[in-house]
């Protein structure tokens, strides 16, 4: 790779209401060619225990990359790799060199920046081919000089209908059975009119990107797609979130499972169409208003027992809609599961249940999901970039992994536990210093007081030592939160403004304060 680059995004998404939205400021930067993290090397992610799974089912991370921003896609190529794709088109690849189920080896194969590429968010494999969907295009990427990085970019198809309402654009791709190449397109507006054929559907083509034709309408935006085993192809749909005369409430989302030919109710219809209705396919099921629905994956694998097996997993970023949250509306931040079964006419039925469930005191959301190699399901959070592993392990083994045996402190030397303190009491870097919040006579200010973290630090959250998470609080403050205080009251940028040396420099002053 020529450059590895390090966009410093400050913005917000919102999915679901009105579709994906950014708005960010880029930075510059650069680092080395590929760059290698390991577990040492700890990213701002949200601690595992923050994500609830069912009972007999482990979540721990698969992969904390740092200066991977606004990611939108998740999937395993043929080698068995896993592919992440940011927004702005810069394609990730992780690897687990040792076999131990975590990515301790990053790189980035593809630079989005040099080839134009915007609004990306999706992938797909193909006969060799890595396929990348962003703003009114789809294309190929090849790795013509056999390095390993894609480095040449092929549109196959241009002119798709993009951005022409805030973030709605053509989306997330797969391949069907038939060996074409499916999208979905979002609408050009909010709540309809329709105004051009190939809105608000998913499209089909040939892999070469000709015999472009509309398969299936009436989406308002289909963000991802997915097909099972047997062919049967399905998406998911955001609800709208602007209010007129015509949409006077919250309408739910849905999962469809698409058809050919079929309409799926976009302007018109939104969830179960009314008694009578017999041009509106109903969906399989509706989801709560405004979840933003987001990745979905159909899951054929068999490491999860028989009721979680032949379902759809449905990342649900959460409420991004002003007109939800203005009425203290806050559904999602979750990945949902539909358990399918199959009626009358190949038509399928299921109810949605939760499956992993985020902190919603936190910002961390999930954006895409894929099944690994492995039987086990990925789980892309968007804030951070990092990828969660969800293994089933049985009740008992569940309830034996839950308990850690705390490791013993280590010795700090005296140099790096006061350049500790001078972090402590003056900050570094334009950032605040830490007394700001956490007081050092036992008192609790906007934060609880160091004294004593020390005996405490290792039992806080399951699987990580005193050392790894007084440097998770500093890097990232809100991925545990203790009883009694407040998400986002901490500053949340040390990870930008400190480096390796002084974060263990701050660390060592922590871990050696006694009560």
């Amino acid at each position: 790779m020529k450059g590895f680059k390090i966009a410093r995004w400050w913005g917000r998404l919102v999915i679901g209401g009105v579709g994906l939205v950014i708005l960010a400021l880029a930075g510059v930067g650069a680092v080395t060619a590929v760059r290698w993290v390991g577990r040492k090397l700890i990213s701002p992610a949200p601690a595992a225990n923050t994500i609830q799974v069912p009972p007999g089912f482990a979540i721990a991370p698969y992969a904390e990359p740092r200066d991977v921003l606004l990611p939108t896609a998740l999937l395993f190529g043929p080698d068995e790799k896993l592919y992440l794709l940011t927004l702005e088109g810069d394609v990730f690849q992780f690897e687990d060199k040792d076999g131990d189920a975590y990515a301790e080896a990053m790189r980035q194969v593809f630079d989005g920046a040099d080839h134009g590429v915007s609004h990306a968010v999706g992938l797909a494999f193909h006969d060799g081919l890595l396929y990348l969907s962003d703003s009114g295009r789809i294309s190929t990427l090849a790795d013509d000089d056999s390095d390993g990085d894609f480095d040449a970019l092929t549109p196959i198809i241009t002119g798709l209908i993009s951005l022409r309402y805030p973030d709605h654009s053509n989306n997330g791709i797969a391949f069907g059975p038939d060996g074409k190449l499916y999208v979905g397109v979002g609408s050009t507006t909010d709540h309809g009119p329709i105004t051009d054929p190939m809105e608000a559907s998913i499209l089909r083509m040939s892999p070469d990107g000709g015999n472009l034709e509309v398969f299936a309408t009436g989406f308002r935006n289909p963000y991802d797609l997915t097909f099972s085993p047997e062919g049967d192809l399905f998406t998911a749909d955001n609800n709208p979130s602007e209010f007129d005369r015509t949409m006077r409430s919250l309408a739910p989302e849905e999962l469809n499972q698409v058809q050919q030919g079929r309409h799926y109710g976009f302007p018109d219809v939104y969830g179960k169409p009314p008694p009578g209705d017999t041009t509106t396919t109903s969906p399989i099921t509706e989801f709560y208003p405004s979840v933003g629905t987001a990745g979905l994956v159909y899951y054929a694998g068999i490491q999860f027992p028989e009721p979680y097996r032949n379902a759809v997993y449905v990342a649900q970023w959460g409420t991004g809609s002003q007109a939800a949250l203005d009425r203290q509306i806050t559904n999602g931040q979750m990945v949902v599961f539909v358990p399918l079964t199959r009626g009358d006419g190949g038509v399928y039925h299921g109810e949605w249940e939760p499956f992993a469930r985020f902190n919603t005191r936190t910002n961390y959301r999930p954006i895409d999901v894929t099944p690994g190699p492995d039987g086990a399901l990925y789980i892309l959070e968007w804030q951070t970039g990092a990828v969660y592993r969800v293994t089933y392990v049985g009740q008992e083994m569940a309830s034996e992994t839950s308990i850690a045996t705390p490791e013993p402190l280590p010795t700090f030397p005296k140099e790096q536990v006061a350049a500790g303190e001078e972090l402590y009491r003056n900050g570094a870097a334009g950032a605040p210093p830490c007394i700001t919040c956490h007081l050092l006579d036992g008192r609790a200010g906007l934060g609880p007081s160091l004294f004593g973290l020390r005996d405490v630090a290792a039992q806080r959250v399951p699987g990580l030592s005193a050392v790894e998470y007084v440097r998770q609080s500093i890097l990232a403050p809100n991925a545990y939160i203790v009883s009694g205080y407040n998400s986002d009251y901490m500053y949340q940028r040390y990870h930008g403004a400190l480096t390796d040396e002084e974060i263990e420099a701050l660390t060592a002053f922590v871990l050696s304060l006694e009560k």
